[in-house]
């Protein structure tokens, strides 16, 4: 088990690069302020807005879509941004819109993207779990594609900060991890994975409700989490699951235990988040600090 010395180490260490801005930028009565102005390739940013009063329709803009925001105290938001994994490093803009005082307001904070680099693994796997047939094929496709539209609804934010680690021994590696598998290279890797023995419990990182739980070729025994605001959790290679799609769910709560079904060499829980701009560090999210 995780020592607590490590543990809080570790979030100190993090929470020194996302401690919000002291510097809100301010248009018409409402301010934005970010967590990080020079987020990282695969990094959470938390979002705050203020105004002098209720915004109505208040929505979060980052890259080129829109989701809905929580109203953390009277005239106080929150929302939750991700830099993902093929973004490329630069300036980027998220903005807050709304309606206050019956006219249109709008506030923009600029960000600077960093590069981050990650490890490369070279795997040697058998043929049977590195080429697949035709059939195989389709049903990769028809799950990714039915794992998109999932990810795509947009329900009105639940979470909360802290985000709860998902096992009690949480040791996290390979997230980012490029991989090269028979010598050819392949997507990074979008999630940590977690060794442990199987059996031991996974539990829910924040409150939401169940968008997935099944069987895929890849991640065995499955649970998604829709935590609303375009925020999502991944579950991978379960033992099994104690929850059924559409459950609604509370920070904590068991949704099964670790495993190696799928496409797995071993007792692991592949975790994963995804955000609204794409997919970040699990570690990193669970730095953020609390409300």
């Amino acid at each position: 088990m995780m020592t607590g010395g490590w543990w809080v180490l570790l979030v100190a260490c993090l929470l020194c690069a996302v401690g919000l801005s002291a510097r809100p930028v301010s248009a018409a009565g409402m301010s934005i302020a970010v967590s990080n102005t020079a987020p990282a390739i695969g990094d959470p940013v938390l979002v705050e807005v203020g105004a002098n009063g209720a915004v109505d329709n208040l929505v979060l803009r980052w890259k080129r879509a829109a989701w809905p925001m929580r109203e953390i105290a009277p005239g106080r938001y929150e929302g939750l941004i991700g830099v993902d994994l093929d973004d490329p490093a630069g300036p980027a803009v998220v903005a807050a819109e709304g309606i206050l005082d019956g006219a249109r307001v709008r506030a923009e904070a600029e960000v600077t993207v960093s590069p981050r680099k990650f490890a490369v693994q070279e795997l040697t796997l058998p043929k049977g779990m590195a080429e697949f047939d035709n059939a195989t094929l389709v049903r990769i496709g028809a799950e990714a594609a039915e794992l998109s539209r999932r990810f795509s609804r947009v329900t009105p934010p639940r979470w909360r900060t802290p985000f709860l680690p998902p096992v009690e021994e949480y040791r996290p590696a390979n997230f980012g991890a490029r991989r090269v598998i028979n010598g050819d290279p392949r997507m990074p890797h979008a999630a940590v994975d977690i060794r442990l023995p199987a059996g031991t419990p996974v539990r829910a990182i924040a409150d939401g409700r169940v968008a997935f739980a099944g069987e895929q070729f890849f991640g065995g025994r499955s649970v998604v989490i829709d935590h609303g605001g375009g925020v999502f959790s991944v579950y991978y290679h379960l033992k099994e699951f104690s929850v059924a799609e559409g459950q609604e769910i509370s920070r904590g709560d068991r949704v099964g235990s670790v495993g190696a079904t799928g496409r797995a060499t071993g007792p692991h829980l592949h975790f994963g988040v995804r955000v609204p701009g794409g997919r970040v560090d699990p570690t990193r999210l669970l730095a953020l600090p609390g409300r």
